[in-house]
């Protein structure tokens, strides 16, 4: 089993998010082959403002990012797998979940974690958490975010407009994290790989291949 140091492992973490949040001072513009395969004019509509957004959201600090991140992907339509896909457990890209313009719990993260990193937050800082909500014994799954190494995850909730820390949340319990380092728990000491080789989640590894092929942005 691997630990991570709490303070070495997150005061790096602290450091790079730092050094590298707002370092991207690009304007954001959809990629024209990516823009022309979208179908509908719904889709195409959804990215341009989203193209907006991202705009708007670039240079603001990082507080008020993740305020408009929550509140702009919390905007978007829930829905069920079965109504969207077709299927009990499919993890929708954030170019999928955009294009259709609704989607479930996992979905809403995954494309807040996308949009985080690409206005500049650390990929190390967040993760990508089932959690069994308390009350009524459902599965559900929300991001945490981690500041400074001193302080309690935040998380962000499609079923809720605010951002608090973790301990605010009594409602929920952290079963399992990952993000693009690979699967974790979460205890006291900080992010846990529980085991040398990867629990793997085949729905969230099916994400990761596409969203490998989605090309949002011309560079």
């Amino acid at each position: 089993m691997f630990t991570t140091n709490r303070l070495g492992f997150f005061g790096f973490i602290a450091l790079f998010l730092v050094l590298h949040v707002g370092l991207w001072g690009g304007e954001f513009v959809l990629s024209p082959s990516f823009f022309d395969s979208l179908k509908t004019p719904k889709s195409k509509a959804i990215f341009k403002d989203y193209e907006r957004f991202m705009n708007d959201a670039t240079q603001k600090p990082l507080h008020v990012k993740l305020e408009m991140v929550n509140f702009y992907i919390n905007s978007i339509n829930g829905s069920y797998d079965e109504q969207s896909y077709q299927a009990e457990d499919y993890w929708a890209s954030r170019g999928e979940f955009l294009a259709l313009g609704r989607g479930d719990c996992e979905d809403y993260v995954i494309t807040k974690y996308y949009t985080l990193k690409d206005l500049g937050v650390a990929l190390e800082s967040m993760a990508l958490c089932v959690v069994k909500e308390k009350y009524t014994k459902q599965d559900h799954m929300v991001l945490l975010l981690w500041i400074n190494p001193n302080e309690e995850a935040l998380i962000l909730d499609n079923l809720s407009f605010k951002i608090l820390p973790q301990s605010k949340r009594t409602d929920l319990h952290v079963e399992q994290c990952m993000n693009e380092n690979g699967y974790f728990k979460l205890t006291k000491e900080g992010l846990i790989n529980p085991t040398k080789s990867r629990i793997i989640i085949p729905a969230y590894e099916k994400m990761l291949q596409k969203t490998k092929t989605e090309m949002l942005w011309r560079r």
